[in-house]
């Protein structure tokens, strides 16, 4: 006849191995979907703002256009900048690219035809919008970047 300690040891052996199972079978699926590919690469914000504006985040030259990005005032209003700040380049440079994303996401990168990149593994200064770039006046006049209406 096996001795209580023996049942104990083995009930307590048990529960240890079922708990390090489940937390291994959690790890297990979360490495699967961190492991999954993200979808298509994101804009480089960075590089747009560069190109835009000197990476001047809060920059207001009077041209109508305003922030890192240079949204106009309405584009910024039509894709909710007003709930952060009256103007971009009066908002942080968090806020002005969760709008860029909302225009990114309506628009895609047309707002910036000229300085839109997107980023990837094997080169991260391909044009995202050539068609667009190819498209846009040679007169030097910035495109407007206001919303469009249905």
């Amino acid at each position: 006849m096996p001795s209580h300690l023996a049942k104990r040891s083995v009930e307590a052996l048990l529960s240890v191995l079922l708990v390090m199972l489940g937390v291994l079978g959690l790890a297990g699926r979360g490495a699967a979907v961190s492991a999954a590919p993200a979808g298509p690469p994101g804009p480089d914000w960075e590089r747009i703002a560069a190109c835009e504006s000197s990476g001047r985040w809060h920059i207001n030259t009077g041209n109508g256009y305003h922030g890192g990005l240079q949204i106009d005032l309405a584009t910024w209003r039509a894709y909710g900048g007003d709930r952060f700040a009256p103007r971009a380049d009066l908002a942080s440079r968090a806020q002005q690219i969760t709008v860029g994303e909302r225009i990114v996401r309506d628009r895609g990168l047309s707002a910036w035809p000229n300085c839109a990149r997107v980023t990837s593994a094997s080169d991260r200064t391909a044009p995202a919008d050539q068609e667009t770039a190819a498209a846009a006046p040679a007169t030097g006049l910035r495109p407007s970047t206001r919303a469009l209406r249905s």
